[in-house]
């Protein structure tokens, strides 16, 4: 999988014969791919989607595919009475190992000791909301597209586009355009970002609140004492320089998990080895001065920080600055989860994190 993704980064990332450029610009890829050529399409990668709904989204920018996932979301198992809340991963794991670890009716049969499901959507679905997600480019079932580089910005269109899929799905419609729309239902999605991800959320609720209808900043690395450089203006070399393709390891697949006694070692390792299936190439992310754009003041819905106590990239300092510094206009609250670090909803103790997204997402505003 490891040589298979190599190859596949590098014709994506140098911009093989199959791809073309239009007015100088984006790169068009003339070939057509989704998640059979990911990682995710192999049966190994298969095996980590058992229990989801897979759907395809193209990108309203430039068409490109991405892989959104559902649960008991397809025709008429799809209750659009629920609240649809759409989570994004972070910086280096798919969304499958992150919020589907151990699910699916196939693991749950086989009934080992320590592969029982950890799997938020499977817990957030058996909740009452309606749970979805996504893989950025590059990540797990979405393939990288012909920049082979992972953009916040690109991210934040992107989340938009998978926003609108969500709310289509639901008969949502934030206008009021749809007199026919039943009033609990009349709020659109709920955003939930964690780790980095929490900074796309955060970029996409300051540009585009009419698309949801709550934020979750979930162990958000967001500080303000922190810019990001950008690129010179000018080099020696023409040369685009090709970013060489490192692979993810075991230790960076489980260096979240460090409360001793929060995690056992057998999901820890289950962990690792669903990363390192759909995401065996590091994604490369550049242009992160994106992230310079985030400012809490511009917030305007109403939003939920959370984060652990012993969260090293959340600590509590930065997490007040984020939380006193949102939006006045709109309502928010700050939880601190005792005894949790960073991957909170994949700990033993993360019942009580469900309980308190499951409460905001269902909580009417009306």
């Amino acid at each position: 999988v490891i040589m298979l993704s190599k190859l596949v980064y590098l014709l994506l990332a140098t911009g093989s014969n199959d791809h073309g450029v239009i007015n100088g610009g984006a790169p068009v890829s003339n070939v057509k791919i989704g998640i059979a050529d990911t990682p995710l399409g192999t049966p190994a990668g298969a095996a980590l989607l058992d229990g989801l709904d897979v759907f395809e989204v193209p990108s309203s920018n430039d068409g490109h595919p991405l892989s959104v996932y559902g649960i008991h979301s397809e025709g008429q198992t799809l209750d659009t009475g629920r609240r649809p809340v759409l989570m994004l991963h972070g910086r280096t794991w798919s969304a499958i190992p992150v919020y589907h670890l151990l699910g699916g009716p196939k693991n749950a049969a086989k009934n080992e000791p320590g592969r029982a499901s950890r799997s938020f959507m499977e817990e957030l679905y058996d909740s009452g909301v309606q749970p979805y997600t996504f893989d950025f480019r590059g990540f797990g079932g979405t393939p990288h597209d012909s920049n082979g580089c992972v953009e916040p910005n690109v991210c934040v269109h992107d989340t938009e586009d998978v926003l609108r899929f969500i709310a289509s799905r639901h008969g949502l419609d934030k206008s009021h355009a749809n007199p026919d729309m039943a009033l609990e239902h009349d709020e659109m999605p709920v955003l939930l970002g964690w780790s980095q991800g929490a900074l796309v959320a955060q970029l996409m609720a300051q540009k585009s609140p009419d698309l949801i209808s709550k934020l979750i900043l979930y162990g958000s690395i967001y500080d303000p004492l922190v810019r990001y450089p950008r690129a010179p203006l000018y080099t020696e070399s023409s040369t685009p320089k090709v970013m060489e393709p490192v692979e993810n390891t075991f230790d960076g697949a489980i260096e979240d998990f460090t409360v001793e006694g929060t995690i056992p070692p057998e999901p820890a390792r289950l962990f690792a080895e669903a990363g390192l299936t759909s995401d065996p190439i590091k994604a490369q992310w550049t242009h992160l001065y994106h992230f310079n754009n985030c400012d809490p003041a511009r917030i305007q819905v109403p939003t939920l920080v959370v984060a652990g106590d012993q969260d090293p990239y959340a600590p509590l300092r930065v997490q007040s600055e984020l939380f006193f510094n949102l939006g006045r206009g709109a309502d928010r609250t700050w939880s601190i989860m005792s005894n949790a670090d960073h991957a909170v909803h994949l700990l033993d103790g993360r019942h009580r994190f469900l309980k308190l997204v499951t409460a905001f997402a269902q909580n009417s505003m009306n």
